[in-house]
């Protein structure tokens, strides 16, 4: 009888392991909702014993740890203890890693990455009801239609759920799949480039190019498919999107203008501005850190050391850069994290190629991404990261174990 409820609290959670997956991208309160409900189930699932054997050995979980832990040492040097404790709260998103990995099954794997799909093709419907002006939701413009989250988010979803759809389309023997996952990939590229987020269209480029060069055997013919495919996506956007050249002519006035006449008062090179004040800082903190929260503390002595325009960057309220505001606030300790935490997911072992492309895509568009937002303490990409991070982590095991029976 034990072993019986013990089976339907997993199925249960693995019932809302796909409920979280559709509410990602849509829904911040529904996403909440699961996690806490997922959170229930698997303190009432039990098996504690057999689940911290297998958290101790996951070098993804020590990783999520070890950030809580150091975190929670890091108190006593915040200028803010009420906002270091808010701010290791958001941490909580993290957990469902170490849930993943302890209860996911297998069989509904490919149903959580379709009911993710389902939830991103919700957000595209949305997204271009905004565009046409058909749908007035909120303060969203058709300039900038992201319906659930910022452009920068936004693009990064895309990007991803780009390649999520390529594999799909590799792998499924159904023709009707193939129509509609090849539809939806095309609709869901042009909707990429409508939108802001350039951090989006740069990591889709990355990663397409890097799917191409894993699904293909011959490296020629992944160069020479992705090159085209690259190209007429960048062509079409150029020419047919009222977003995208006008982002792109507008990068290139402030390179120019940032390199020729040291102006850093533009959305680039005002992050430009704040990495380099960034670093300078870092060397001053690099032992121990700053502390939780006071990484742009005394930041304007740092902002006139270098000559930039104070009253410009002080409207910022990070650094734009996970890297830098994790070690600038825990020092060498958060050098180390970051570290260990992009070898666990770089170096997670698939023996399913499609599995295998789809980790590194996540891995690589998550990396690039952290260069450009606070991808750690900000909700949508921190259950962006555990949604993939967890059950990639969790598949990679799951084929271990399967190698070892």
């Amino acid at each position: 009888m034990i072993s019986t409820n013990k089976l339907n609290y997993t199925k249960l959670l693995n019932y809302l392991f796909i409920a979280y997956a559709f509410a990602v991208p849509i829904s911040k309160a529904g996403t909440n909702i699961f996690e806490t409900l997922i959170f229930i189930f698997w303190i009432m699932e039990g098996r504690w014993e057999e689940k911290f054997s297998l958290i101790k050995t996951n070098l993804l979980s020590i990783s999520i740890l070890l950030l809580i832990v150091v975190s929670i040492l890091y108190i006593p040097l915040s200028s803010n203890t009420q906002f270091a404790l808010n701010y290791i709260g958001k941490y909580r998103h993290f957990l469902i890693i170490l849930v993943m990995l302890t209860s996911l099954k297998k069989e509904y794997f490919n149903t959580i990455l379709s009911a993710f799909i389902m939830g991103m093709l919700i957000s595209e419907i949305m997204s271009y009801g905004i565009f046409f002006e058909i749908i007035h939701y909120k303060d969203k413009l058709p300039s900038d239609p992201a319906p659930f989250m910022d452009h920068i988010s936004y693009s990064s979803f895309l990007s991803f759920t780009s390649i999520l759809l390529l594999v799909k389309i590799y792998s499924s023997s159904s023709l009707k799949e193939k129509i509609f996952y090849i539809l939806f990939f095309v609709t869901l590229t042009i909707n990429l480039f409508i939108n802001g987020g350039r951090t989006g269209q740069v990591t889709f480029i990355a990663i397409l190019i890097i799917s191409f060069f894993i699904l293909t055997k011959s490296k020629l013919k992944a160069f020479l498919i992705s090159a085209i495919l690259i190209s007429t996506i960048i062509i079409g956007a150029y020419n047919f999107s009222p977003n995208f050249p006008t982002r792109v002519n507008a990068l290139n006035l402030e390179i120019e203008s940032m390199i020729n006449n040291n102006n850093y008062t533009g959305s680039m090179s005002g992050r430009a501005a704040l990495w380099i004040v960034g670093i300078d800082k870092l060397k001053d903190n690099l032992l121990i850190g700053s502390g939780i929260g006071n990484d742009m503390q005394d930041i304007k002595k740092y902002i006139e050391n270098r000559g930039f325009d104070y009253q410009y960057l002080k409207t910022f309220s990070d650094h734009h850069n996970v890297y830098l505001t994790m070690s600038i606030q825990y020092g060498f300790l958060g050098i180390i994290f970051l570290v260990l935490l992009l070898y666990s997911l770089f170096t997670l072992k698939f023996q399913t190629v499609e599995y295998k492309v789809l980790n590194i895509a996540f891995s690589t568009s998550f990396f690039l991404w952290s260069f450009t937002g606070m991808t750690l303490h900000n909700m949508n990409p921190m259950t962006f990261f555990t949604l993939f991070a967890g059950i990639f982590n969790a598949m990679s095991y799951l084929e271990s174990k399967q190698t070892e029976i």
